[in-house]
């Protein structure tokens, strides 16, 4: 058995380092024979515990983690979860004896990428294997030379003010969560700077899905302790990718979601604000509340629409609610996505009957997006070179260079504080501008 760390020096191409979780040892040795032959894999540690394959694989960081699901003190399922929100980029596959449906379920929520039922073919393992590592290596080529896991984390200089960066769109099916998602990795690819990525949308947040994160804590842990909220608190809560981008994940159902108000989102938006240079955020398709307390915090809106009626008609309506809202012209961006010319409406006759003007286009891409949501990572770090990508990095750069001449327009001084409306929702906030 191969042992170190990957600082060690290693010669010819890297193999896969593999470490193997069962509590029998028997079912370790076996499974370690079954690999020693293969050249490309070398098992690096094994653990008889889930509380030690933990810690193994914070001193080992293995490309991949065998393991199975029922054990003593920690079953697979709990240790997958603690080990990912400590080495994102391990890729775990779950053994089992039993293959009922459940288990299964339980398994790929809590982040493994393949479910083995044993007892386990040689090449079923060998494919298992090559085929995870695979992703993994997608996602590790984007970490940060020299990164550690908590890099990018909340800690920045205490009083700074980032930028809040609501991705929106009046009208569901858009596209708001995969841009958000592949806009906050190309910031932090971009600038190198300290970016949060918040799912907003509270009852049925995809966040977690597409960046392919799991963790037993969400918005809801903040907003059930808002007096307490602190950089130790935000650092405790959020989820960190592969990417090193912050997440705060949506909450786990929606009765929960229900529980999170308008007002804590402000607050923890606000504290977010506050030790990160970018804070994007999924927002809501909809002008409840909720909704309404990230686009007034927002310095930029990235308002999304494609060229289908319903989205054009909702989008103009948006612009309209916007400007009786009071937000300055430059506050919002409207960014047509899913771009394709041959939908038979021209983007010049939709900026004509909206007044608007359309300021970047991300071409369609449907096909590559979907199978970069289904493997868990995003499209910018998966094809890089992809016209999709290119167009969403441009989008980054462009609220960037916003952002930087906002920063100098204001010569360091603090915004003045926003004053919240009395008035809750969008009927009662357009009646109180009267």
């Amino acid at each position: 058995m191969a042992g170190g760390s990957r600082t060690q020096e290693q010669s010819g191409p890297p193999k896969i380092r593999v470490l193997i979780v069962d509590d029998i040892a028997e079912t370790r040795d076996n499974l370690e024979k079954l690999l020693f032959f293969e050249k490309d894999i070398e098992v690096v540690a094994k653990a008889g515990t889930g509380r030690e394959a933990v810690a193994m694989a914070k001193q080992y960081q293995p490309d991949v983690v065998l393991m199975d699901i029922n054990m003593p003190d920690m079953d697979g399922i709990a240790a997958t979860e603690a080990m990912l929100s400590q080495v994102p980029t391990v890729q775990v596959i779950m053994m089992s004896v039993q293959g009922e449906q459940d288990y299964l379920r339980r398994s790929m929520l809590a982040g493994a990428r393949e479910f083995l039922i044993k007892p386990i073919s040689a090449e079923e393992l060998y494919s298992a294997i090559r085929h995870v590592y695979r992703l993994q290596s997608t996602q590790r080529r984007y970490v940060p030379s020299g990164a550690t896991v908590d890099g990018g984390g909340a800690g920045g200089e205490q009083g700074s003010n980032g930028q809040i960066i609501a991705v929106f769109s009046p009208k569901g099916g858009v596209g708001t969560s995969t841009i958000a998602a592949n806009l906050s990795v190309a910031l932090r690819q971009l600038t190198g700077k300290k970016v949060a990525l918040v799912d907003g949308n509270l009852i049925f947040g995809d966040i977690g899905v597409i960046m392919n994160l799991v963790s037993t804590k969400t918005i809801a842990d903040l907003a059930n302790r808002i007096s307490e909220l602190d950089r130790d608190l935000l650092n405790d809560v959020l989820a960190t990718h592969a990417s090193q981008v912050k997440i705060l994940l949506a909450p786990p159902n929606p009765q929960t979601g229900e529980l999170v108000t308008a007002d804590h989102l402000r607050a923890i938006l606000e504290a977010l604000k506050k030790e990160f240079d970018y804070v994007v955020v999924d927002t809501q398709s909809s002008f409840q509340d909720r909704a309404l307390a990230v686009l007034d915090l927002a310095d930029r809106i990235v308002a999304l629409m494609t060229l289908e009626m319903p989205c054009i008609k909702n989008i103009k309506l948006f612009l309209e609610v916007a400007e009786l809202l009071e937000y300055p012209p430059e506050k919002t961006m409207l960014v047509l996505n899913k771009a394709d010319n041959r939908l038979g409406i021209r983007v010049e006759n939709v900026e004509e009957n909206i007044q608007h003007k359309v300021m970047l286009q991300i071409p369609n891409a449907a096909h590559e997006m979907t199978l970069a949501v289904n493997q868990g990572v995003p499209l910018v770090i998966e094809k890089r070179g992809h016209e999709t990508s290119k167009a969403i990095f441009a989008l980054a750069n462009t609220l960037h260079n916003g952002a930087a001449r906002t920063a100098n327009a204001k010569g360091g001084a603090q915004p003045a504080e926003k004053k919240q409306p009395e008035r809750t929702g969008l009927f009662g906030r357009l009646i109180a501008r009267r």
